[in-house]
Formats: structure tokens, C-alpha cells, sequence
């Protein structure tokens, strides 16, 4: 019975792959990594606790938050949250939550 639905399945598709493929429209976005923000005025934002709060709710945030806490911000202080999302391969947002809660404590 199940070799009769996978060989009528397979049949269907061998018939429907000589019809002319549709055309898709590709949304092109663009990448959150590349966008330049302006820390200070963007903290202000209303959205900006949503932000943090979204990213937070990621599972893999703490262990995230604990690597940067423990060995990216030691030696380098200073860093700017693209430079840490490159660093660790997280968004913008997500590293902008880890700066703030790095900044709070």
C-alpha cells in the first residue's frame, strides 16, 4: 500500500515537472548585520526594550552573554556591538542586549 502512494506520488511529479516553472518574486532584505545604529539614540527608542527583551528569550542568549562577559569584553572593553554579533555570529539586537546588560552591572 505504501509503495503504491510513493510510485503514484513519483509518477505525478515526473508528469508535473514538464509544465514550465512558476516565476518567484524574491524579497531581497537586507542583512541586520550591516546596519549602522547610533547606540545612544536608539536606547531611547521605544521599541528598544522589546529588542532586549526578544532577544533574551533566545535559548542560546546566556550562553552567548556568559562567553562575551567572561572572555570578549575583558580584553576588549570597548568593543561595539557589530564587532561583537561578527565576533560570536549573533544579531545585532542580540549583541546590543549583551552591551547592555554588560553595561548595567
Amino acid at each position: 500500500m505504501k509503495q503504491e502512494r510513493l510510485t503514484r506520488l513519483n509518477k505525478e511529479t515526473i508528469t508535473d515537472s514538464k509544465k514550465k516553472p512558476r516565476k518567484i518574486k524574491s524579497s531581497k532584505k537586507e542583512s541586520g548585520r550591516i546596519i549602522d545604529i547610533n547606540v545612544a539614540d536608539f536606547k531611547g527608542h521605544p521599541l528598544y526594550s522589546l529588542l532586549i527583551e526578544t532577544a533574551k528569550s533566545n535559548p542560546l542568549f546566556a550562553g552567548n552573554a556568559g562567553y562575551a562577559q567572561n572572555y570578549i569584553l575583558p580584553e576588549n572593553p570597548n568593543i561595539t556591538a557589530r564587532e561583537l554579533a561578527s565576533k560570536l555570529s549573533i544579531t545585532l539586537g542580540e549583541a546590543l542586549a549583551i552591551l547592555d546588560g554588560h553595561e548595567t552591572e
